[in-house]
């Protein structure tokens, strides 16, 4: 949620949007990680002074998880978004997994995914991000899930297995062509993986 100088305490209004300097920040630690994101880096790439940002959010920790947790977020409505694009599972859960294959090539492949390069980096030593990433891919299966149940209430899926385990399935696929995009993987292969990985499913 956006927080506005409404919401504030009275007092000296804060001036600029919380929500906006967290999506500065996550470029920030996306390109340089968690540990050699310099504190004149992110007040540079926040546009906020040094005041504002203990003011606002403590430490660079904390500004690190409010990054990764908003990143999550919005990679979990996305999702979301596309399984509800179309009425036929199928074609939904194809959809979503072109959608990665999209995101694991080219320019935005070799970059990667800034959840995955965040659990390399910070795990397993650190409980916070073990916890979000954990629910980042629980919040994934949970909405694959859905769909594979869907296609097997209308007959689309044949395969009778637990929904949740063929979603497990899926985002453990799904996952892999982020990593694999670091490499340069090609989205015509990927695309050929996902018609293989729908044959296995349906």
């Amino acid at each position: 949620m956006t927080t506005t100088t409404s919401q504030l305490p009275v007092g000296r209004p804060r001036e600029f949007d919380i929500d906006e300097a967290v999506r500065r920040a996550i470029h920030i630690f996306w390109d340089r990680g968690f540990h050699d994101a310099s504190l004149p880096d992110l007040l540079a790439g926040m546009k906020l002074s040094k005041g504002s940002f203990y003011k606002a959010f403590g430490d660079k920790k904390s500004v690190f998880l409010r990054a990764l947790k908003l990143y999550t977020d919005d990679g979990v409505q996305n999702v979301q978004e596309v399984l509800r694009s179309d009425p036929s599972p199928k074609v939904a859960i194809r959809n979503a997994l072109v959608r990665y294959a999209d995101l694991s090539s080219g320019s935005k492949g070799i970059r990667g995914c800034f959840g995955v390069l965040a659990a390399a980096e910070m795990l397993p030593g650190d409980p916070d991000i073990a916890d979000l990433i954990k629910r980042l891919f629980t919040r994934l299966q949970d909405l694959f899930a859905t769909a594979v149940a869907k296609g097997q209430a209308v007959g689309e899926i044949k395969n009778s297995s637990d929904p949740r385990v063929i979603a497990h399935f899926i985002v453990s696929h799904a996952q892999g062509m982020r990593v694999l995009g670091k490499v340069g993987s090609r989205r015509d292969e990927m695309l050929k993986d996902i018609d293989l990985l729908m044959e296995a499913i349906f």
